[in-house]
Parts: structure tokens; C-alpha cells; sequence
């Protein structure tokens, strides 16, 4: 009778705390942003080469943001003399109407002189993204590389701050108070 009682008791707080830590494991979404997408740019040598972008982000309740955004950029070498790549960990998203600003830290790159505080926003202009959804450059903090960027920065940011070019191929999405 005993190892019955433990093994019910023991299968129903496994139960309850599985469904805990599932309803934790789903914390609430204020604003979110995703999309992939390519922009036509001209290299050195003046030929159009296909800036491509990728990106998702959370921002939750309590003001932070979690997500990932990455570019690459065959219109310039890195360090290394391959195409630029750029892996950013977000950490700051502001969203005022269609537009979402973003700031972050370099995660991985092939340019050491461009590892500082990154920022760069995004604009869903509707469906089918393709010729009406926008994107900026992405800016870094500054060229001194003794001084640090706050990410968080990106929170002072306005609709005029980080200029926003027409994407060619793709689809962003933002989306504000899920």
C-alpha cells in the first residue's frame, strides 16, 4: 500500500511539475521580429552581389529581448579576405508602429575591427515583403576599439536615425504586443 501511495504521489508532482516548468518555459511575448531577405548591392569592382539577412527576436514584458540576426555582405572581404559575415546576439528591440530597432554584440565575424555594440532596424510594410519591407545597414558603436557600445542604446533610436533601404527578395515580419 505504501509504494503505491509514493508511486501515485511520485507520477503526479513529476505531472505537475513537467506542466510547471512547460507553463515557465513560455514566457509572455510584448513584441517580436523575424525575416530573411536580400538587398542588391554594388562591390568594389561595380558589380551587384546579393546582400543577404536573416534575423529573429523577442522582446518580453519585462524589457528584454533575446535573438539572433546574421548577414552576409559579398560587396566587402573581411580581415581574412573572404566575404564579410556578421553573427549578432541581440540584446535591445524597440518597436514603434512597422519599424524595429535592434542592438547587440558581435557573435562571430571575419572582420576583428568590427566587433563592437552593433544596431540596425527593420520595417514590415506588408505582404509580400519583397519591394515594400525595408532594412538598414547594420552600424557599429564607433571605430575605437578601447571603448565598448551598450547594445542597449538601441532604445534611444528613432524612425530617423538608422536609414532604411527597400529589401529585394524576402519577407520581415514585426509584430507588436502579442
Amino acid at each position: 500500500m505504501f509504494k503505491t501511495k509514493i508511486g501515485k504521489a511520485a507520477i503526479f508532482l513529476t505531472v505537475t511539475l513537467a506542466a510547471a516548468a512547460s507553463l515557465w518555459a513560455i514566457a509572455p511575448i510584448l513584441a517580436s521580429a523575424s525575416g530573411e531577405g536580400t538587398l542588391f548591392v554594388q562591390n568594389d569592382n561595380g558589380d551587384v552581389v546579393r546582400r543577404q539577412f536573416s534575423l529573429s527576436a523577442r522582446m518580453y514584458p519585462d524589457g528584454t529581448a533575446k535573438g539572433q540576426a546574421i548577414l552576409h555582405n559579398p560587396a566587402f572581404s573581411g580581415a581574412n579576405g573572404q566575404k564579410y559575415y556578421l553573427q549578432v546576439d541581440i540584446s535591445c528591440m524597440k518597436v514603434i508602429g512597422n519599424t524595429a530597432f535592434f542592438g547587440g554584440t558581435t557573435k562571430r565575424t571575419n572582420d576583428p575591427n568590427l566587433v563592437d555594440a552593433v544596431y540596425f532596424s527593420v520595417q514590415d510594410n506588408g505582404e509580400p515583403g519583397r519591394g515594400v519591407d525595408k532594412i538598414s545597414r547594420a552600424f557599429f558603436f564607433d571605430d575605437d576599439p578601447n571603448t565598448t557600445g551598450d547594445p542597449a542604446l538601441c532604445q534611444l533610436s528613432s524612425n530617423t536615425d538608422l536609414p532604411l533601404e527597400t529589401i529585394d527578395s524576402g519577407n520581415i515580419n514585426v509584430k507588436n504586443g502579442q
